[in-house]
């Protein structure tokens, strides 16, 4: 079955249901990734439903997420999961993504609000083994955080200088341990925070992750090149619920995942490249001495 027919046959199946009312479906994706589409559903001219398209994995690690923390204001709605985990029915959240910069708001006030509406109700995921992204699950953190770092070396290779990364890994010893276990958000990226009118108003497209509360604080921390100051990330981090890791650790934290993101950016060729190699020669002189 072409694309097109499937996705007809599930709105069909949806409103037979009474899942949805009679929408429109944007021919478009309004998201596209590997193998993942999602495609907006309108009413009446408005949008009103995202229907995400994925693998079985990928659909229902989500779902198990957004069934985790159903109070969370940040989180879509989910008001239709398919049995066979090939697509979810969310309520739209109405906003820009962050990586329209002049669409996003101050990241003084965002990244609190992230901790309090999010961070602050995850809960601990002691089942089983698994660490890291839960598509591709490592057996410990220690393994997950080699693997980012091992990534960035690669796509920062001639970008940055060589001693970085090197310093970078001293960081690997220490940040071994995970400081508690919990089922994570995981895609803490800008174009997946949603914003209106400055405000920030959702966190769609999960990739949940099994690791420290730590790990989604400073990614959305980094998310972003502007405001990559240590006293945005404390204040942050003073939200918090459990405040467990002291400001060395926090520190150790941030240093990983910019190096790690500036990896990301090379690998994209993200114009923000250099906003945050600009910002990193702050960052560098808090690294370990080789």
């Amino acid at each position: 079955m072409t694309l097109a027919p499937r996705i007809y046959a599930t709105l069909q199946h949806l409103f037979m249901k009474g899942i949805i009312e009679t929408v429109e479906l944007r021919e478009k994706p309004e998201r596209e990734e590997e193998d993942k589409r999602t495609y907006l559903l309108t009413a009446d001219g408005k949008p009103k439903y995202a229907l995400r398209m994925d693998t079985p994995e990928n659909t229902a690690m989500s779902e198990q997420l957004h069934k985790a923390y159903p109070d969370s204001p940040l989180l879509p709605n989910v008001k239709y999961a398919d049995p066979v985990k090939g697509y979810l029915v969310q309520l739209y959240v109405e906003g820009t993504a962050g990586n329209v910069t002049e669409e996003r708001g101050s990241k003084k006030v965002w990244l609190p609000l992230i901790v309090t509406e999010l961070l602050n109700r995850y809960e601990t995921d002691e089942a089983g083994g698994k660490w890291g992204r839960l598509t591709e699950p490592c057996s410990s953190w220690s393994e997950f955080n080699e693997r980012e770092l091992s990534k960035a070396r690669e796509n920062l290779n001639g970008l940055q200088p060589a001693e970085d990364c090197e310093r970078v890994a001293l960081l690997l010893d220490p940040l071994s341990e995970a400081d508690g276990k919990f089922l994570l958000h995981g895609g803490m990226e800008a174009r997946n925070l949603i914003f209106l009118k400055q405000e920030l108003v959702g966190v769609i497209e999960p990739k949940p992750t099994v690791g420290p509360v730590l790990y989604d604080l400073v990614q959305a921390f980094c998310s972003t090149p502007d405001d990559l100051s240590l006293e945005v990330l404390f204040e942050a981090y003073s939200r918090l619920n459990e405040q467990t890791a002291g400001q060395e650790r926090l520190v150790q934290e941030a240093l990983l995942r910019i190096y790690c993101r500036m990896g990301v950016c090379a690998a994209e060729q993200s114009a923000e490249l250099d906003e945050y190699v600009a910002a990193w020669q702050f960052w560098r002189m808090l690294l370990p001495e080789a």
